[in-house]
């Protein structure tokens, strides 16, 4: 009989434990995780903070947290000893499992190397928990916004030439500068050519002599970085040699850094498609300037390895958008007939234009 009443109050307590926790488990548990900094460049090691914490007075004897990240956040070999971590091609799986106590709060930093430049979203992660005996489970997914972005590693060939412009004495003139007429900073003498639109009256009367608006100067060269992220002429939209265009894109990021930090304007285009913009391709018009630098960097960390047009039909359409002359820098795997045309089209133009081939010269003539 005494065997009986303890089996029976043992189902008891199982069944009222199994009820309280599958009511109580979750309710007041808290959970965020964010980068310790929403850029880097490729190869750099970021921080990952998660805090998990139970505000309740009733205790969680197991949680369980999952998540999916790309497998190109590469955890070190220090993180913790409750992750696991399940690696795939693309994607990894990640799990922990934690007992909280009643008002307890853990905070865990893992370091991770962002191996490539991409675009990466924390998105989700699935909270879990139950009773002591795993008789019922309660689940919660979390959703995050938390977004790092990996610009490319900057890659400036020795070999690399620019439109024939940029080089003069061996870089001793960094701008090619004209006046530009809607920045004027101060007043001097007038000379031989000015334009009597630009005489400054009042300072004429009150020095006696004639005085022209002095008008501050522009960078007059710029450079269109275009990459062409086809790996070969027949492609339709899958690309294989994805290696060959990131090192494109890798040269890309360093010219524009190259040519900004020299005082010059850069830009870039491609006829590929960003994350965010599926259906758009690439253009980025020729500034300088820090901020533009980095907006360059971020446009080439989003862009995915996806041909939208084929290259020669995006020529075509850079012919029709620029209004200016402009030197464009071609970045490609190939220059079959239908490029070339493009090409000499956009010389035509007054485009000064020159052609880097990604490949090794011997893949390039066998392409």
């Amino acid at each position: 009989m005494t065997a009986y009443w303890f089996l029976v109050i043992s189902v008891f307590i199982v069944i009222i434990q199994n009820r309280v926790f599958k009511f109580m488990s979750l309710r007041r548990v808290r959970y965020s995780r964010h980068f310790d900094r929403r850029t880097c460049f490729e190869g750099d090691e970021v921080a990952l903070v998660e805090t998990i914490a139970n505000e309740k007075r009733f205790p969680l004897p197991w949680l369980r947290v999952e998540s999916l990240l790309s497998s190109s956040l590469r955890f070190g070999h220090d993180h913790s000893t409750n992750l696991d971590i399940s690696a795939g091609q693309f994607l990894q799986n990640h799990r922990s499992f934690f007992s909280l106590m009643p008002w307890r709060r853990i905070r865990r930093t893992h370091r991770v190397t962002a191996a490539r430049r991409g675009c990466y979203d924390l998105s989700t992660v699935t909270l879990s928990a139950g009773d002591l005996f795993g008789l019922s489970v309660d689940t919660k997914t979390l959703t995050f916004s938390e977004r790092l972005i990996v610009y490319p590693r900057l890659v400036l060939p020795d070999d690399l030439a620019l439109p024939p412009r940029s080089w003069q004495g061996d870089m001793s003139v960094k701008r090619w500068v004209v006046e530009d007429p809607f920045r004027r900073i101060g007043v001097r003498p007038y000379r031989a050519g000015d334009s009597l639109r630009q005489v400054n009256w009042s300072a004429t009367a009150r020095t006696g002599d004639l005085q022209v608006h002095q008008l501050d100067t522009t960078a007059d060269y710029n450079v269109l970085i275009v990459l062409n992220v086809e790996d070969h002429a027949e492609v339709w939209r899958t690309i294989n040699d994805v290696e060959t265009i990131e090192q494109g894109i890798r040269i890309a990021a360093g010219t524009a850094s190259h040519l900004i930090r020299n005082g010059m304007e850069a830009g870039f285009a491609s006829n590929g498609t960003l994350v965010d913009e599926l259906q758009s391709v690439v253009y980025v018009p020729p500034s300088g300037g820090e901020p533009h630098l980095y907006a360059l960097l971020e446009t080439m960390s989003m862009l995915l390895v996806e041909r939208q047009l084929p290259f020669n039909d995006y020529l075509m359409l850079l012919s029709e958008r620029l209004d200016r002359p402009t030197d464009l820098l071609l970045l490609t795997t190939h220059t079959d007939d239908r490029v070339i045309e493009a090409i000499e089209r956009l010389s035509v133009e007054g485009h000064r234009i020159v052609v880097r081939n990604l490949l090794p010269e011997s893949e390039a003539n066998a392409s």
